[in-house]
């Protein structure tokens, strides 16, 4: 599912281009036809891109995207208090020969379904600052998961990596995670890979898996981010190192090369979305400036964060 990609630029130009991922408000047929027809199909060609042909995706990590440091402070309170007070502070890998397993009893336990897991660069920085937390990785990539597996860092203890499609079908994850079991679920730059039904079917999922008072933890693309609005698509927002740009197919709406979907947001769309599947909440606007020292460029990216939770009623 989505998520931004670090792709080599072209030295010769100081343009950032890309498509990128952003969950999927628009109508468009061809949108709905890209995302749930070939999204699953497409994100397993991207993965297995960086192991190679017939490659083993155990073999070595795939590098695809940096690791999401940044989610200690954008997700505060999925952390201890001491990862609140200092989010910059060193956490080592995990060693699970030497950490016990998560304490269930602690008040820092939290249960998290993290949709979109790719390779754990949002999963493994979670768990190293909070290790009383247990994730639930899905994705819809096998060699993502077989690559997430193999890290040393993976501990079945506080970690259940596994595959699934969610556009197909109801409830796609009702064999694997109960209803009302889950304290947050985050979506990282996942839901840009969504069209706008498949949106909806996944937030309503959300709310299923959730506990009363849960939430779902959201960042993603915003329409008014200045690759949209320059009508490249996007980049990665920590490098700024950009790739090829899409074919748009709709407003604010692409399909790269590749064949994955990428839609810019609208605020307002995205909490419609969620209300409309039993969850309430905001979205607010955040900024990012990328900048590119050997060309001494600089852009400033937008993106869309919100939190949407679960009424505590039952």
């Amino acid at each position: 599912m989505a998520r931004h990609r670090r792709v080599a630029r072209c030295p010769s130009t100081a343009r950032f281009t890309a498509a990128d991922d952003g969950p999927s408000t628009s109508s468009s047929p061809a949108a709905d036809r890209v995302s749930s027809g070939e999204g699953a199909r497409s994100w397993e060609r991207f993965y297995r891109s960086h192991v190679g042909k017939a490659a083993d995706p155990n073999a070595k990590p795939i590098r695809a995207f940096k690791d999401r440091h940044y989610l200690r402070r954008e997700f505060a309170e999925l952390m201890p208090p001491a990862i609140r007070a200092d989010p910059k502070a060193h956490t080592p890998p995990l060693d699970p020969t030497a950490l016990p397993p998560p304490d269930v009893d602690s008040p820092n336990h939290k249960v998290v379904l993290e949709l979109g897991c790719g390779v754990g660069n949002s999963a493994f920085p979670m768990m190293r600052a909070n290790p009383d937390m247990y994730v639930h990785a899905c994705d819809c990539s096998e060699t993502a998961v077989a690559n997430l597996m193999a890290s040393p860092e993976y501990d079945e203890r506080r970690c259940d990596a596994f595959v699934a499609d969610l556009a197909a079908g109801a409830s796609p994850l009702s064999h694997r995670i109960a209803d009302g079991t889950c304290d947050a679920v985050t979506g990282v730059f996942f839901f840009s890979a969504l069209d706008a039904k498949t949106f909806g079917a996944v937030a309503a999922e959300c709310e299923r898996v959730l506990k009363p008072g849960g939430c779902v933890l959201f960042r993603d693309y915003c329409l008014d981010d200045v690759k949209n609005k320059n009508g490249e698509g996007s980049g990665d927002e920590s490098d700024g190192r950009g790739f090829e740009p899409g074919k748009k197919i709709g407003d604010g709406t692409y399909v790269r090369p590749d064949g994955t979907l990428a839609v810019f947001l609208d605020e307002a769309r995205v909490e419609a979305s969620f209300r409309e599947a039993g969850l309430n909440g905001k979205c607010r606007v955040v900024t990012h400036e990328v900048v590119n020292r050997k060309l001494d460029v600089r852009i400033t990216r937008s993106f869309v964060q919100g939190r949407f939770e679960k009424s505590a009623r039952t």
